[in-house]
């Protein structure tokens, strides 16, 4: 974390950091009834209830730690917790947060992270930490509470109806209220963006203007998920643009999308980036016919 933080600060910039089980009053001493006194109580409650809101906001930055030390166990006693990053209750309930609506760039895996970065410290950082940084496309609440039964929690029978709730909440609230998605170079491939297009399907993102995929491995699957549920009543009424280059998509993903655009899917979209993918003549003749007939008026760039 030290080493993160140094070069996240190298640029000059400053920042505030929350760090959950450091930052809210914990009960000091449980086996010796040395517990929170009330006040503290009160703080640690409403700590709790703002933490979807920490985790989950658009420009918040999140440093997941997913691995220990090089040479942990000989550090650590033999009753101490060595259970595996995703295994854990909150820091799996925490990492479903940092993956709702925040930039590729503000949830960082430090996993992957090199020991020491000497030139451009920040920007390497970013790059390596946030690229295939083992991100996962934003769950359901009902997803998300089915894979919480199989977490392990210190208090589970409190912790988990607690977790739900605000996982929910959070859920809610962000998607509500994005306008602009970038879920680009994240090594995403069908599975993820078929994930993806539940959320847009079931009309949870009703204000987005802007979707970016690009640099990601969707191919023909991946863009026919989204292309169906593009297609859905209410789905995206506001998106303006959508960016799907440096992607795997074929022509027969590419067609499912214009077959879905000319049937009035994103009524309001005006770009749609399709380069650096695998697209041959049959895809461009169905997009050609597309614009041809103007079945799609503000459609006006296509690269």
């Amino acid at each position: 974390m030290a080493k993160a933080l140094k070069a996240l600060t190298s640029t000059g910039q400053r920042f505030g950091v929350f760090w959950d089980f450091l930052s809210l009053n914990q009960h000091p001493d449980p086996a010796n009834d040395l517990m929170r006194t009330e006040a503290q109580n009160a703080l640690f409650k409403q700590g709790l209830g703002c933490l979807g809101t920490l985790y989950s906001h658009q420009h918040t930055l999140v440093l997941r730690l997913t691995s220990f030390p090089e040479g942990y166990k000989k550090d650590l006693a033999d009753d101490n917790n060595v259970s595996e990053y995703a295994d854990r209750g909150w820091c799996a309930t925490e990492s479903a947060w940092s993956s709702l609506t925040k930039w590729s760039n503000k949830s960082l895996d430090l996993g992957r992270m090199k020991s020491n970065y000497r030139l451009f410290a920040y920007h390497n950082l970013i790059k390596e930490c946030a690229r295939g940084g083992g991100r996962r496309p934003p769950l359901l609440p009902p997803q998300f509470t089915e894979e919480l039964e199989e977490k392990s929690f210190t208090n589970g029978k409190e912790d988990k109806p607690l977790v739900k709730e605000l996982y929910e909440a959070s859920f809610k609230e962000q998607f509500a209220e994005v306008t602009v998605l970038y879920y680009d170079w994240l090594l995403w491939g069908d599975a993820e963006a078929a994930q993806l297009a539940v959320i847009f399907a079931n009309g949870f993102a009703p204000r987005l203007k802007m979707l970016h995929l690009d640099g990601n491995q969707i191919g023909d699957e991946g863009c026919k998920a989204l292309a169906v549920a593009l297609g859905k009543e209410g789905a995206a009424p506001r998106l303006e643009e959508l960016d799907l280059s440096h992607n795997r998509i074929g022509d027969e993903g590419l067609t499912a999308l214009a077959n879905a655009l000319g049937k009035g899917a994103a009524p309001r979209l005006e770009k749609l980036s399709l380069d650096f993918n695998n697209i041959g003549r049959e895809g461009l003749e169905a997009l050609a016919v597309l614009l041809k007939e103007g079945t799609v008026p503000l459609l006006k760039a296509a690269n």
